[in-house]
């Protein structure tokens, strides 16, 4: 009996309270109040930028990185071959075995998974790449020499040196080897090296001069 109404009594109180109120009391401040004084970020940003453009801070930004294009166009990156002592040859084979089927647009196989394709096998460029040290004056005369060989069937491939100065200076097509991509890819290891197609197969020649 003593426990029905002291649950009766705790659901009395509880239906007592308005709808909406809340039980907690508003107990006033009880400390101090303080405005943030922390300037906002994109303000600050705006502020700064200002302040820079006025005096000259982004105009010289601008040209610095300007200044950094140019040279890394003038002078890319170098790749560190060794001059040629040993001479080699050696193929690359560019077969590979599909891991899937090949299709067309109608979905016909060309090609079934498993077959081994090479690209070299029904293509002809005719063309050499030529790789060498442009600021090794003797391997740039041999390269001019073997580039004027081919009548112009080649490209001339530069691991160190300045390519654009040389095509003002020579008039003719200059490439560099970003990041030394081509040279891992044909595994050299010295230059001035050849590269070339003989039917389905790539010949590399390490030249010694």
């Amino acid at each position: 009996m003593k426990k029905w109404a002291g649950l009766m009594l705790i659901s009395c109180w509880v239906c007592c309270i308005p709808y909406g109120k809340s039980l907690a009391a508003d107990l006033g401040v009880q400390g101090s109040i303080y405005e943030i004084g922390e300037q906002n970020a994109l303000e600050w940003i705006t502020e700064r930028l200002s302040v820079m453009q006025i005096n000259g801070e982004i105009e010289a930004q601008n040209q610095k990185l300007k200044n950094q294009a140019l040279k890394t166009l003038e002078h890319p990156t170098p790749i560190y071959l060794k001059p040629t002592k040993q001479p080699r040859i050696f193929e690359k084979d560019l077969t590979i075995t599909l891991s899937t089927d090949i299709k067309d647009t109608n979905e016909k196989i060309i090609h079934k998974a498993g077959t081994r394709i090479n690209p070299l096998k029904n293509f002809w460029s005719g063309k050499s790449l030529i790789f060498f040290d442009g600021d090794d004056l003797e391997q740039l005369n041999w390269a001019l020499q073997a580039y004027k060989n081919k009548n112009g069937l080649a490209k001339l491939v530069l691991i160190k040196g300045a390519p654009l100065e040389l095509m003002r200076q020579y008039d003719i097509p200059f490439y560099f080897d970003q990041a030394g991509k081509l040279s891992q890819y044909f595994k050299l290891e010295q230059v001035p090296a050849t590269v070339h197609q003989e039917n389905d197969r790539l010949i590399i020649s390490e030249i010694k001069i």
